[in-house]
């Protein structure tokens, strides 16, 4: 029997992957076995979630996509230098996560490449995933990516600037202290790159609105079934799933802004509310 594709979740830190991640779980995808309280699979973080990983070369890089694999795949104990790579890199802290976490991280993730193949459809959610797709799909082309998107301006107040922190100096340019500001601009910054990847990639990335999800989760499920092909899956509980609350952008300051980046939200279908006026449609919490 040939498996359906993998399945991945991503997006900027606090889109809602969680969600999206629990109910794709609910519908039969393994995804994995050392996930945190966010449902982060931190075997991704263990191996991909440092600023070395851009610059390491296909062969180094494929390894690493292989040995993540094995671990969610089972069957495939590692050769000698994977293991070794893998215990190098739980040598090493990593942002929010001390050394002590990622050593133990990589010992569940040697333990579960040992174990007997449990042929389920697999898959992972670790929001980092959106920084190395491109290189994701060169080792795995089947590979479904779903893209969490959630309103730019209210993720520029968000408490979660944790990519930003990470990955803002190369994404950007520069080095800079976090502000809403900064984090508006890479919430850009990663969504026309995203929308790039996405024309280029339609088949393989889906790019889900999470307030239109929350808006209508029974659709916004059986269109994400659609592309996943869950067609045969369970259905998940969607009655817990809330409608967005009210905009949290709405009683701040937007003057800090540079207006291109508001201008690119709004082409994204946000509105955008200034403290001043009227709040009349949904924003999120």
């Amino acid at each position: 029997m040939t498996l359906q594709p993998p399945v991945a979740i991503g997006g900027v830190g606090g889109s809602g992957t969680r969600l999206i991640a629990e109910l794709v779980r609910n519908s039969g995808v393994f995804m994995g076995r050392d996930l945190n309280e966010s449902c982060d699979l931190l075997w991704f973080t263990l191996l991909f979630k440092r600023n070395g990983t851009h610059d390491l070369g296909d062969e180094d890089f494929n390894r690493l996509a292989d040995i993540l694999a094995a671990g969610l795949v089972g069957g495939s104990p590692l050769d000698a230098c994977s293991r070794e790579q893998t215990l190098l890199l739980g040598s090493e802290a990593r942002p929010k996560h001390p050394q002590e976490e990622m050593r133990a991280v990589a010992d569940t993730l040697l333990a579960a490449t040992e174990l007997p193949a449990h042929g389920l459809r697999w898959g992972w959610k670790e929001p980092n995933t959106h920084v190395f797709i491109d290189r994701l799909w060169q080792r795995l082309p089947e590979l479904r990516y779903v893209h969490v998107v959630r309103h730019g301006v209210d993720m520029a107040f968000s408490s979660n600037q944790n990519q930003l922190a990470i990955w803002g100096a190369r994404t950007l340019g520069d080095e800079a202290p976090s502000s809403p500001t900064r984090s508006l601009k890479y919430w850009c910054n990663v969504h026309r790159r995203m929308q790039d990847l996405l024309a280029s990639n339609p088949d393989r990335m889906y790019w889900l609105d999470y307030d239109a999800f929350c808006r209508d989760p029974q659709d916004g499920f059986e269109r994400l079934r659609r592309f996943l092909e869950l067609t045969d899956a369970p259905s998940p509980d969607l009655s817990s799933v809330r409608s967005p609350g009210e905009a949290r952008h709405a009683s701040q300051d937007l003057a800090i802004f540079p207006q291109e980046d508001l201008d690119y939200v709004k082409a994204l279908g946000y509105p955008v509310f200034r403290r001043d006026e009227r709040i009349t449609c949904d924003g999120v919490d």
